[in-house]
């Protein structure tokens, strides 16, 4: 499951909207959600990807947990602390990563992104990750 992020730009406002939405796990990753639990990783050790073939092989695909409640941006330092806490949601079940993937819509003069995160757990990243939150 993915947590997915609806960004809507109106009069310079971003307004994040988080949902939970199911991505079907891709080829050359295994399945951990049920399976296999992790360490936790604080939001520092956790990595973002824009692109699939940007995680290195073998990864586990994670479970990440939806936030409370919707999120609301209106400025740098707001997109900062929703991407920390997005991090910091990754890592709490052990992801070392997350891929972050936008779909972005024009609807008149507003802006409309979708944002798809999925967490990875990658072995040969878990070094980086636990020096990152030392």
């Amino acid at each position: 499951m993915a947590s997915t992020l609806t960004v809507r730009t109106a009069v310079g406002a971003v307004v994040i909207l988080v949902a939970a939405a199911s991505i079907a796990s891709a080829q050359a990753t295994r399945s951990s959600a049920t399976t296999q639990k992790h360490a936790p990783i604080c939001a520092k050790g956790v990595k973002i990807y824009t692109e699939r073939s940007q995680i290195p092989v073998p990864f586990d695909t994670l479970e990440v947990p939806p936030p409370d409640a919707p999120v609301r941006v209106t400025n740098e330092q707001e997109m900062e602390a929703a991407e920390l806490a997005m991090r910091e949601r990754a890592g709490s079940v052990g992801a070392t990563g997350v891929l972050v993937t936008d779909e972005v819509e024009e609807d008149g003069g507003n802006r409309r992104v979708r944002r798809s995160v999925k967490g990875v757990f990658v072995p040969a990243d878990s070094a980086r990750a636990a020096q990152a939150c030392k």
